[in-house]
């Protein structure tokens, strides 16, 4: 089965209300965290046998934060064990990074969910940092103290 119909099959199954971009060979999701809200693009590559989830939030990074956010985004990429954050630098569009290499093999359906949770989870565990470095003046490394603490509660 194509890794688009085994991604398709998954997400209506586990009843996910999701748009799809044939052309683009991209699926949009909607998620509700508890932080803040996502919007997940998931990528199908057939020829590559890979599907790659980047989440994003609508805010933008100020242009005088984006140094700050860099280094906080920096210092929670260094533990990260699965996925990465990112920022366009020109307009301060960060995002979180997924991928997963399917290589002759259909993925699971909790691989595929993975996938996707893996994204938003972090994502909102770290969002309270970015909001702190934006509005409050938080350096980096306050901001992932922050975050820290939060995980403990």
């Amino acid at each position: 089965m194509m890794l688009y119909e085994v991604l398709y099959n998954t997400l209506k199954k586990d009843c996910w209300k999701f748009d799809y971009d044939q052309k683009n060979e991209l699926f949009r999701l909607e998620i509700r965290g508890i932080n803040c809200d996502f919007v997940s693009f998931i990528i199908v590559d057939e020829e590559q046998e890979s599907l790659l989830c980047n989440t994003h939030i609508k805010q933008k990074i100020p242009f005088a934060k984006r140094v700050e956010v860099c280094n906080f985004m920096n210092r929670i990429n260094y533990e990260l064990a699965i996925g990465n954050f990112e920022m366009d630098m020109d307009d301060g569009e960060i995002r979180f990074r997924t991928y997963l290499d399917s290589a002759n093999s259909e993925p699971s359906q909790e691989q595929l969910i993975n996938l996707i949770w893996n994204g938003a989870q972090t994502f909102d565990t770290y969002y309270p940092g970015f909001i702190k470095i934006v509005s409050e003046d938080y350096l980096a490394e306050e901001a992932v103290r922050v975050c820290s603490q939060d995980d403990e509660s």
